[in-house]
């Protein structure tokens, strides 16, 4: 009896431990599994500059439409586009025939005033003529006067000139036709004073603007190519077509051979600055537009966290996050791809 109740407590003792891991499987299973080996990097907190993104199109730095002071028949153009001109060369004139009959009849009308007044003082030092025929006769003579100065100027720029050395970009009318006071009928560039890259950007950016900003331009012509440049202009009002306030980009020197109307896509950089969150760009996993998440570590290190976050834009190799890391010291940046939320880690030492 006493041998039966031997084997029997020996039995109980023989399954207990068996029983009693099956009954922490899970907990078992879990502890046994191993942790990921993971790289983390601080989490940096900088003042930098957010740049501004706009495109636009590549102008000579000094552009000018040329036109008539007066209407009438355009008599002949004598340059053509693309062209190099100098300075005070002639490029077009109207035909004059009735502009310097305007210069003749105001001519021979200042005379007949001139003619009358001097009658008139005349007849004023004899006692015959009135005061008043006196100014009368005087203001006339005055009138005659002022329109000839007018006819005469206006025949002075029924021509145009260069006003300084470039080239003819585009014209915009052709021998013959009539064209209106002020119509544009040349456009010139003066290439000496370089080139420069006109956009327009929005309000929120043009605060943050100051003439003087650095920016980097890209141009579709020279895909392989980056130009420097700065903030050379920053209009003071909106643009009534478009809203946004149109700023002037002076390009640096270049050897590149760049013509007027290319395309453009500037990053410019306010000198204004705000304080930044900073990761690296490993740490991000899983975007969708402006959002994604990062990992960090549990309070013992033993765990990733997974944080969702909101990112703004990419600095050098880095990415600026806007909102989600919050009191956070650092961030899983090799193994976060590898990783589900509270996943057991283990972090490598820095060699």
């Amino acid at each position: 009896m006493k041998s039966m109740l031997l084997i029997a407590l020996c039995a109980i003792a023989l399954a207990s431990p068996l029983f009693f891991g099956c009954g922490n499987k899970n907990f078992n299973m879990e502890s046994a599994s191993p942790a990921t080996l993971v790289k983390t990097a601080q989490v940096e907190h900088v003042r930098i500059s957010k740049p501004i993104y706009a495109s636009g199109l590549l102008v000579g730095k000094e552009e000018s439409r040329l036109s008539f002071k007066i209407g009438g028949i355009l008599e002949k153009i004598y340059v053509r586009e693309g062209q190099v001109v100098q300075k005070g060369q002639l490029l077009a004139t109207l035909k004059l025939s009735e502009i310097n009959a305007q210069v003749n009849q105001a001519k021979n009308a200042m005379e007949k005033a001139e003619r009358d007044l001097k009658r008139v003082k005349s007849l004023y030092d004899d006692k015959v003529a009135t005061l008043e025929q006196l100014q009368d006769a005087t203001t006339g003579y005055e009138v005659a006067k002022s329109a000839l100065t007018i006819a005469q100027f206006n025949q002075q720029y029924a021509s145009i000139y260069a006003p300084t050395s470039g080239k003819v970009l585009k014209k915009f009318a052709e021998e013959n036709e009539l064209v209106g006071v002020g119509a544009p009928i040349l456009q010139l560039s003066n290439a000496s004073q370089g080139f420069a890259v006109k956009v327009g950007i929005a309000d929120k950016d043009a605060v943050r603007l100051n003439v003087g900003d650095k920016a980097v331009v890209k141009l579709d012509a020279f895909p392989d190519e980056t130009f420097s440049a700065t903030v050379s202009q920053i209009a003071g009002a909106a643009s009534m077509q478009t809203g946004t306030f149109e700023i002037e980009l002076k390009l640096d020197e270049t050897r590149a051979r760049l013509i007027s109307g290319l395309i453009a896509k500037a990053e410019i950089f306010p000198s204004s600055k705000s304080l930044t969150t900073l990761v690296p760009i490993e740490s991000f996993i899983e975007g969708d537009g402006n959002r994604g998440f990062v990992y960090s570590l549990s309070p013992d290190s033993q765990r990733a966290l997974k944080r969702p976050v909101q990112f703004g834009f990419f600095y050098q190799d880095k990415l600026t996050i806007e909102s989600g890391l919050e009191g956070v010291q650092s961030v899983i940046t090799d193994g976060a791809a590898y990783l589900a939320d509270s996943a057991r880690v283990q972090v490598a030492l820095k060699l």
